[in-house]
């Protein structure tokens, strides 16, 4: 039996059919250069309040919800433009994900977060701000200066303090 990953062609292919399923058929708001997994699950309760920008990518098994039943909350969801967000998070009602932030794996979004963003952790929390993100949310500088110890020691270090594992 083969993977699916072995038959790109069909992968995107059924990428592209979820997509207009999910704009034409159930009238959800999502640009056509946004990319889902195949395993994302959209609230189909409330499927008008699902808003997801241009160029952004959720990751495995995300679930975007717009509805809270016993609270009788039905409001949009708004994921911006050149956003990812990580495998098995949960993006709760209401909330508004600024363009260009990244939300680590299986973070639970409860709040807005802000654009320019990196945050992550169960509630999510901003953890680094005044990103910059190109297309499907990668980060500008990822990739740059790869393995260049006078540029990537002295952010290893400001990330521990601020962790509080070095003095």
């Amino acid at each position: 039996m083969r993977s699916l990953n072995q038959l790109l062609w069909l992968q995107r292919l059924l990428v592209k059919l979820r997509w207009f399923y999910f704009v034409k058929f159930w009238g959800m708001d999502i640009h056509p250069s946004a990319v889902m997994s195949l395993s994302v699950r959209l609230d189909k309760t409330y499927p008008k309040g699902v808003h997801i920008g241009p160029d952004s990518y959720l990751a495995f098994d995300v679930a975007v919800l717009a509805h809270d039943m016993p609270r009788g909350l039905y409001c949009d969801t708004h994921i911006g433009a050149r956003c990812f967000i990580g495998a098995r998070c949960i993006i709760l009602p209401g909330v508004r994900i600024g363009d260009g932030s990244i939300i680590g794996s299986g973070s639970v979004v409860t709040r807005d977060i802000p654009p320019a963003s990196i945050a992550a952790g169960n509630p999510a929390r901003v953890i680094r701000r005044n990103i910059e993100t190109s297309r499907l949310g990668r980060l500008r500088s990822a990739g740059r200066d790869r393995g260049n110890e006078e540029t990537v020691l002295p952010e290893l270090e400001l990330a521990a303090r601020e962790a509080g594992g070095l003095p």
